[in-house]
């Protein structure tokens, strides 16, 4: 059985996926809401679609296909911010890029936002309909810039890409106008019309060369064919009205426009109703529909501040020092803009953009006021420290070094930061000590000399650094809690709580150690201290965001994913700028494997720290995750920048680098370690990797990395795997299982299991590697991951009872995901034993967001007749990969039982485009004969 909803895959990451379904939800009631608005869209109706849509939307708010036809909904009527809002949510909780990415492009253009358009790359991974589509924009926004040889050239290249499309010669139609080009526009718009017989874009574009060249009867003609091929073409009732308009037809031209009079919607229409109002002789309506066209064109904002520089620096400091940032912001942005050679504006504008996570403007600023003033210490401190926060340590050394000589506070510990950075340790650890030494009350120094201590294992100089802080702090509970937290760190718990409840005696109210007292707490597993301690914090400061995130950390271990992302969710919400806060939070999507919100949590988390290593590998892993690999890689080499010759940070690239599909990224990472350290042995593996992975590599060259890697470390047991896989490359299957087995027997690990499992199945021999598995299973006891790939080795080897005996000893064993549950689901439904349908609802509890788990729900329902809650999940599945034709015939063969050939003819026929392959494929056509 070989199926698109089967996740076949050797290598298997164990996942726990977080159930996000709404308990008060009735999907069935949506459905009918959704399908009674799909009527009511498709005969015109928006209005009535909206109302049953957000009908829809109450009983299901995770309903795709509902998501997706309110935002269509909206921007047929011209609420382009509700649409805008909306196509950006429904992408959000899933629906694939090519659904979304011109209509949004669309509403950018109609905002007159032809940079952002331009910024939309026509990607190779999107279906050819829509990169057409798509170029067409951009050859509208070149236009908007005035740009017409290359709105032209965009055009030309849509056309290129397909030639039986009528959509790039009605772009080019009003450009060619415009330009005085009238026969060419006239002859294109002849052949879009002959290319779209039934593309109402086609007759308007035929109509405005006719209505351009005076023929008005013509160009009536063809508005009104356009008109009645797609009702909501405003531009064609517009330029009908208009025409009739000037030939003093008032009565038919408010007919065509009664549909504008229920508000200001469009300009336009508010201006021709003006122009009929006037003439009328009603000149109180005509001001008023001219005052909403003038809204609606033209909104210019309000000049706040006054031109007065003392107060300006007042509000300034204020706002920041109350930490209200942005209304800060507000003041000093206006301030610099109108006294620019005020430096103390600048630095406190640069203080307050790096706190909101702006380094990068805030280094401007900074930069500037050191060009006027180059000693000034405060300036040579804060951008040392945004460069070191961006770990260029060379520059940051550079300005702390000046700082320290300045007399800036705190300079000589950011100093030894920068130090340790560039892998100097020993003078770096020797200026934290030194500003140690200085000043042992100093608790800034000291914090940050234990915990760098204690990072590097060495838990009792950690200690030692701390006491004596205390001592020389004496009864100090922000210096107890140092010493609580270092005890801790070293495995002394009971310590532990004697130091913070030291400090609790002397402060009942110090917050710190009231937290740390109940991370003790939960590290012993006394989770309803810790939950008491966590929700007194709440209800003395109902917005303590660290209460809330301490709360979800407990509920992650507790295993309450639910609620861990409640409290995640909420602390991120109060205080959007923690960078821990937000990386939890992405942490915990991915986990429950909602790819869209981590991504989206991830992206906001980057732009509020732009150049923090942390926040990048977050992003590039959702990215990844979510399937975008270009913007993965974009990222990735924003961070391969920032690494410097950082090998930890490299090789952690390099990895994300191989999984985003850029070996050419990794082996330049890895070749950046070996730069500065020769021989670097796991370096030595990533180059070799990412060369096999390139196809681009000479075989020659890979064989020379790989033999280097030998001869440089003849023990290492990658090094044998890859002699296996250049062997497996050559077809030498005995030679490729000899070195993988060699590797194994040296360095046990599942990869090479699979390697060994994978090379049994290319032989057409998967029964051959159940042992070796069997085996670990019997030595190392239970382990999903391997268990999942001998359930696997079973479904290839066509023993699919076996498989799911597999599958159900996972389940019984408290481990398994959506993958084993989804995979289990098929097998059942192809024996037609066991309950199908259980498993794949709780594959679908958890990985609610899975295309794959959706169509194996809607295909099990439909198989037992359930075809209204199959259709919901199907078209669910359909948004999110439209590229799986598998699905789309899942889907029209539901709409086929209920009687609508229409829209299973179309799911077909775009399911089978191109050479598909599966068995699904003749299933799909012959269904297709047979609709009528």
């Amino acid at each position: 059985m070989k199926s698109s909803r089967l996740v076949h895959s050797l290598v298997v990451a164990a996942a726990t996926f977080l159930c996000s379904t709404l308990a008060l939800a009735d999907p069935a009631a949506a459905s009918r809401y959704y399908e009674d608005a799909l009527r009511r869209y498709d005969d015109g109706d928006s209005a009535g679609a909206i109302v049953q849509l957000n009908n829809a939307l109450r009983e299901d708010g995770n309903m795709l296909a509902g998501r997706l036809l309110l935002a269509r909904a909206y921007l047929r009527s011209g609420e382009l911010g509700a649409a805008e809002v909306a196509f950006a949510e429904a992408q959000r909780l899933g629906v694939a890029t090519a659904e979304v990415v011109v209509p949004l492009a669309q509403i950018l253009l109609m905002r007159g936002k032809a940079e952002d358009v331009l910024r939309i790359a026509a990607s190779h991974d999107l279906p050819v309909a829509v990169r057409v589509e798509l170029l067409v924009l951009r050859g509208k926004a070149y236009q908007m810039l005035g740009r017409i040889a290359d709105a032209r050239e965009s055009f030309a290249l849509a056309r290129a890409l397909d030639p039986a499309s009528a959509v790039p010669l009605v772009a080019e139609v009003p450009v060619l106008i415009a330009v005085g080009e009238r026969v060419l526009a006239r002859e294109l718009a002849e052949e879009a019309v002959r290319l779209g017989p039934k593309d109402a874009g086609a007759y308007n574009a035929r109509a405005s060369v006719a209505h351009a060249a005076g023929e008005l009867d013509a160009a009536l003609a063809d508005y009104s064919r356009a008109e009645e091929l797609d009702p909501g073409l405003f531009d064609a009732s517009i330029a009908r009205a208009g025409i009739l308009v000037d030939l003093g037809r008032a009565q038919e031209a408010r007919t065509v426009l009664k549909r504008f009079e229920q508000g200001p919607t469009e300009p336009r229409a508010s201006y021709l109703l003006a122009l009929l109002a006037e003439r009328e002789g009603d000149p109180a309506r005509a001001a008023r529909l001219l005052a909403d066209a003038a809204t609606l064109v033209d909104a210019l904002p309000a000049e706040w501040l006054a031109s007065r520089e003392q107060l300006l620096m007042v509000g300034g400091l204020a706002h920041h020092a109350t930490r209200q940032n942005e209304k800060a912001r507000g003041y000093l942005e206006t301030l610099v803009a109108r006294y620019p050679n005020n430096l103390g504006g600048r630095r406190l504008l640069a203080a307050v953009l790096y706190e909101l996570g702006d380094a990068a403007r805030s280094a401007e600023l900074l930069e500037h006021v050191l060009r006027l003033a180059p000693d000034d210490a405060q300036a040579l401190f804060l951008l040392g420290r945004i460069q070191l926060s961006w770990r260029r340590y060379v520059r940051a050394s550079e300005l702390l070094e000046q700082a320290a000589r300045e007399g800036a506070s705190g300079a000589l510990a950011a100093l030894g930061f920068s130090r340790l950075g560039r892998g100097d340790e020993a003078r770096g650890m020797a200026d934290l000590s030194a500003s140690f030494e200085r000043s042992p009350e100093d608790l800034v120094v000291a914090s940050a000399l234990a915990n760098l201590l204690a990072r590097r294992g060495k838990a009792q100089e950690a200690v030692a650094v701390a006491e004596r802080a205390s001592r020389a702090l004496a009864g100090n509970p922000v210096a107890l809690n140092l010493l609580g937290g270092m005890r801790q760190a070293a495995g002394d718990l009971a310590g532990a709580r004697l130091e913070f409840e030291e400090a609790l005696r002397r402060d009942p109210g110090f917050a710190p150690a009231r937290l740390n007292l109940a991370r003790v707490d939960v590290a012993q597993g006394r989770f309803d201290a810790a939950r008491a301690t966590y929700a007194e914090m709440l209800r003395k400061n109902r917005r303590d965001a660290v209460a809330m995130h301490e709360s979800a950390l407990l509920e992650q271990r507790a295993g309450n994913l639910p609620e861990a992302q409640r409290w995640l969710e909420k602390a991120v919400a109060e205080r959007p700028e923690s960078l821990d806060f937000g990386l939890a939070l992405v942490r915990l999507h991915a986990v429950a494997g909602a790819r869209a919100s981590a991504l989206d949590v991830a992206k906001a988390t980057s732009a509020r720290h732009p150049g923090n290593g942390a926040a990048l590998a977050a992003l590039a892993e959702a990215q990844i995750e979510a399937g975008e690999e270009r913007a993965a890689r974009q990222t990735l080499a924003e961070m391969t920048r920032l690494a410097d010759f950082d090998a930890r940070r490299l090789l952690h690239v390099g990895a994300l680098q191989m999984r985003a599909g850029n070996p050419v990224g990794a082996a330049y990472a890895a070749r950046k370690i070996l730069q500065a350290s020769p021989g670097h042995e796991i370096a030595m593996v990533l180059e070799a990797d990412a060369m096999a992975a390139d196809p681009e590599v000479d075989p020659r060259a890979l064989e020379a990395a790989v033999a280097a890697l030998r001869a440089a470390h003849p023990s290492s047991a990658d090094a044998l795997r890859l002699s296996g896989d250049l062997a497996l490359r050559a077809k030498r299957h005995a030679e490729a299982e000899r070195f993988y087995v060699e590797a194994h027997a040296r360095a046990p690990s599942q990869v090479l299991l699979a390697r060994i499992a994978t090379l049994a199945v290319s032989r057409g021999a998967p029964r051959a590697a159940m042992p070796q598995l069997e085996r670990w299973l019997s030595e190392r006891g239970e382990d999903a991951t391997v268990r999942e790939m001998l359930a696997e080795l079973h479904m290839q080897a066509g023993g699919m009872t076996a498989a799911a005996e597999q599958y159900e000893r996972i389940i019984g064993a408290g481990e398994a995901g959506a993958r084993v549950y989804n995979n289990l689901a098929n097998i059942r439904l192809a024996l037609g034993k066991g309950d199908a349908l259980q498993a794949a609802e709780k594959a679908y509890a958890l990985a609610p967001e899975d295309a794959r788990v959706l169509d194996t729900l809607g295909w099990v329902l439909a198989q037992t007749g359930r075809l209204d809650e199959a259709l919901r999940h199907l078209r669910d599945a359909r948004l999110r990969a439209p590229e799986n034709g598998e699905i789309r015939w899942h889907l029209a063969e539901v709409l086929a039982k209920q009687g609508r050939s229409r829209e299973a003819r179309a799911e077909l026929e775009s399911g089978l485009q191109g050479q598909p392959s599966g068995e699904w494929v003749e299933a799909a056509r012959d269904l297709l004969r047979r609709l009528p």
